[in-house]
């Protein structure tokens, strides 16, 4: 999903930020990343399982040296994506990466995700709940962090026959952006409950 590589790239911007400028994530952030590896464990649970791992190490000066074993939990059944952990290869138990996606009709309606930096993995710094909405032939999701700021937003899909993509991040939500007639396709009506997902379920 598109909103997995919206991680990814987060990841990376924040490889290289010195984690001693989150003070203020050491408690509310924190408890939300075992929250979503908690949701990781009940939803795995429920399904039987296609794993796939792959091993790696962090690309530059601050993440030289820290290894790590990325798994992909997939629904044998339908083949969609459960969820993704990324744990540290020398001490499984501390997680960098968790996200988990949730499904009612066959249709993704809700992710969480939670990123710690390999060298300081027990306080989160990206934590993302991402809900999606559907119009027609068009998938859209909005992206909160923890404290209720829109980070995100992406749709894609048909409006009329024409193909549409949007994808801003939160400095591009503007006036210009958000007056189209495909932006308020995909995004009118789009739920504004997120602080009830503060508790990933």
């Amino acid at each position: 999903m598109n909103c997995l590589k919206k991680i990814a790239v987060i990841f990376l911007l924040s490889a290289f930020i010195w984690p001693g400028i989150y003070p203020a994530l050491a408690g509310s952030w924190s408890d939300f990343h075992r929250a979503v590896y908690a949701l990781h464990k009940q939803e795995t649970a429920k399904y039987k399982l296609r794993i796939e791992e792959e091993e790696g190490e962090y690309l530059g000066a601050s993440g030289k040296g820290y290894r790590y074993l990325d798994t992909r939990y997939y629904d044998q059944a339908s083949g969609r994506l459960i969820s993704r952990v990324r744990r540290d290869e020398a001490k499984p138990e501390l997680i960098h990466i968790v996200e988990v996606n949730l499904y009612e009709n066959e249709k993704l309606v809700r992710d969480f995700g939670s990123i710690t930096l390999p060298w300081a993995p027990l306080s989160s710094v990206n934590t993302m709940i991402n809900l999606h909405q559907y119009n027609g032939e068009l998938h859209s999701f909005r992206q909160h962090n923890l404290d209720g700021e829109v980070e995100y937003e992406f749709c894609e899909g048909k409006l009329n026959g024409a193909p549409v993509r949007i994808s801003l991040d939160k400095t591009d939500i503007n006036q210009a952006n958000t007056s189209t007639v495909e932006y308020k396709a995909c995004f009118n009506g789009m739920r504004k409950d997120w602080a009830q997902y503060k508790m990933p379920h």
